[in-house]
């Protein structure tokens, strides 16, 4: 391991001898409440126009792989985007893959039990094959597996995977899979043959006033109140009833299913080496004997690269030992609700971001980091802060977990029975603020633009913009930003929601409507951050920015149709195929169109149809089924083309938008 030399910047080499004092300091300083997964991809079920809320089990299953991805198995996520990087765009791409390609999703019968375990089956063993096990807990599966189609239920139904049938889901089992590091997630009961599912997240060691067990999963429903798609964190509990049941939309809901996505074979520790680099904010050292188990070496490195400060922890065992093995975990205290830029581990620990601590982990049934081994462990935060001396702890790795029992995991049947391991008090230091420090919110216009929505008929202004925090101290509390017009009514208002560290930029879109008919030209407008001056700040008179567009009026009279495909399925029975489509035709002009024909179309089959008026803004739907022989199977995928006014007999305002086009999946399509 190689060290800094001393003299270049500030270091401390201590040594902690007395634990009896700075226990209890450091274990009211740094909780550790339970195990969390911070850095899940929460993608929503409207990241792509398509999807709907039967998305639920490819949206999970690319988000458990993409979180794998992160730790230690690059196979499973690509820039499937081909933008450049590998992030949240990319799961959602491998969502669509999965629904479309693997699990039946578009499909009438949509995503099952058995065909989610299959299509993401059949993804990992190409991607790795023979080094997974996919566990089910669910012991009704097997019948479920022959009823869809897929045969004999068996360990080695799907080559290059082991498939293995469990006991049914328990809050014991689930906890289980999250601390060893597998792919988790739930289906939770909404139909006999669908389920809504979720992707396992977190847990918290103590039991709420009832006797329910905290949790949170990922969810796919959309986060309004985050820019663009992103999914949501369900915050709730679990209860152990006659089976496992979730707390969903109000109600405790079965936990029908339940899959762990688990590698055949532990990631090994390895040592790791960082050189502070001469050019760094600060340098400090602390060596910590804990008592008769051996001792613990902190270094503790600072470096700077533009408004980011990054923390780096080298964390050595030098000899210490606690029942065979060595140290699990790893935590820093840190300001109330600081936020993170990034954080880096090696593989195969785990970082979780927790309101007033930053904990590395081990994987549950670890030996740790032995004698002799170091851990480099890092996070980033907006800047500037100030090196300060914060209380840290170091956990023994906990004993080995049982083996499953017949398909049942006895984790623990309350909170005295999980195993103790002592919390060891250490001291490094880490990113403070000054006291003199204050937030300080400016807003900044963009762009803007006036378009008349023919929904209603009017004019809505909408303006985008940033907010940016200039100032030296996060913003703590709630707050927001709003646009106004003098002439107008107030437009929207957007929550901001704390923390917004110093250098956090949050961009935003805001609109407002004008009455139909009135004509505003120029319209001024003036954007807000902390319109009700929530935020004690540096500077009170710089949150504010304004702007003008212009909404003129509409000159041209014509009718303008456009055609949207709204719902496409595909059915299988013994004889034949079905292919369901339903199309919308609407006239967003301003003149009735009459005598409007459509044409749907895949392939040499056509249907044809006719409506004879649609007057401003109506719409009207028409649905069309396309047939398939058994002995001639469609193939993948099935596409299906829509244009309204395909004589060209209409004179429009816009004949480009006449056309839509939509794919979906067959069982059993024939691959060209």
């Amino acid at each position: 391991m190689m060290m800094k030399r001393a003299g270049i910047v500030a270091i401390a080499a201590l040594l902690v001898t007395s634990l009896a004092g700075a226990l209890a300091i450091a274990q009211s300083e740094v909780d550790l409440p339970g195990y969390v997964r911070s850095d899940l991809h929460l993608i929503s079920q409207e990241s792509k126009p398509a999807w709907t809320p039967r998305w639920t089990g490819p949206i999970e299953s690319a988000t458990i792989l993409a979180w794998l991805y992160d730790h230690g198995y690059p196979a499973f996520l690509r820039d499937f985007n081909a933008d450049g990087v590998i992030d949240e765009l990319d799961t959602i791409e491998l969502a669509d893959i999965l629904g479309r390609d693997l699990m039946w999703t578009d499909t009438a019968k949509g995503t099952t039990d058995a065909r989610l375990v299959v299509g993401l089956a059949r993804y990992v063993a190409d991607q790795y094959p023979d080094q997974f096990v996919l566990k089910i807990y669910d012991e009704g599966f097997p019948s479920e597996f022959a009823a869809d189609g897929f045969g004999s239920f068996a360990p080695d139904a799907i080559p290059g995977v082991v498939l293995e049938v469990h006991a049914d889901a328990t809050i014991a089992a689930y906890e289980y899979e999250l601390e060893t590091a597998e792919g988790v997630i739930v289906g939770l009961e909404q139909t006999d043959e669908l389920n809504t599912y979720l992707a396992g997240r977190s847990f918290l060691y103590e039991t709420s006033p009832d006797g329910h067990t905290p949790v949170d999963l990922a969810w796919a429903d959309e986060d309004r109140w985050a820019p663009g798609h992103q999914g949501k964190v369900l915050e709730t509990e679990a209860r152990m009833h006659e089976w496992m049941e979730i707390l969903y939309r109000g109600l405790f809901t079965r936990v029908e299913f339940m899959l762990a996505l688990s590698p055949l074979e532990e990631r090994p520790i390895g040592s790791d080496e960082y050189l502070c680099p001469e050019d760094a904010l600060a340098y400090h050292v602390t060596e910590n004997e804990i008592g008769d188990f051996g001792t613990v070496r902190i270094e503790e490195c600072v470096v700077r690269e533009g408004d980011i400060d990054t923390y780096i922890y080298i964390v050595t065992n030098i000899d210490f030992l606690f029942n065979g093995c060595g140290l699990c975990t790893f935590a820093v205290a840190h300001p109330l609700g600081m936020p993170i830029v990034n954080h880096a581990e090696a593989v195969p620990w785990q970082f979780m971001n927790f309101p007033v601590a930053w904990v590395w982990k081990l994987p549950l049934g670890s030996c740790g980091l032995l004698p002799g081994q170091t851990a480099v462990l890092s996070v980033s935060v907006p800047g500037p802060t100030i090196d300060v001396w914060v209380p840290a702890v170091v956990l023994p790795c906990p004993p080995a977990p049982p083996a499953p029992v017949n398909g049942v995991v006895v984790l623990r049947e309350s909170d005295e029975t999980r195993p103790i391991v002592p919390v060891f008090p250490v001291r490094t230091t880490g990113p403070g603020y000054d006291d003199a420090s204050c937030p300080d919110l400016v807003v900044r216009v963009l762009d803007h633009s006036c378009v008349r929505d023919p929904a209603v008929g009017a004019w809505v202004v909408t303006v985008w913009g940033e907010v940016r925090n200039i100032g030296s101290a996060p913003v703590l509390d709630p707050t927001g930003v709003a646009v106004t017009s003098d002439n107008f009514p107030a437009g929207d208002f957007l929550p901001l929601f704390p923390p917004i560290a110093p250098g956090d930029v949050i961009p935003f879109t805001l609109s407002y409507p004008i009455p139909p008919g009135v004509s505003a030209c120029p319209e001024p407008f003036t954007v807000r951050v902390d319109p009700n001056d929530d935020i004690l700040e540096c500077e009170e008179k710089n949150n504010a920015d304004v702007g003008e567009t212009c909404c003129g009026e509409i000159v041209e009279k014509c009718p303008d149709l456009i055609i949207e495909i709204i719902e496409i399925d595909c059915e299988y029975t013994v004889r034949e195929y079905e292919v369901n489509v339903t199309a919308k035709i609407t006239n967003i002009g301003n003149v009735t169109a009459t005598n409007i024909n459509v044409r749907l179309y895949t392939g040499s089959q056509n249907h044809f149809g006719n409506i004879l008026s649609l007057a401003p803004l109506d719409s009207d739907t028409m649905n069309a089924t396309f047939l398939f022989t058994h002995n001639n199977p469609p193939a993948c995928p099935v596409d299906v083309d829509a244009k309204v006014d395909y004589t060209s007999t209409i004179d429009e305002c816009d004949e480009g938008n006449n056309e839509d086009s939509a794919s979906v999946y067959c069982p059993n399509c024939r691959k060209d």
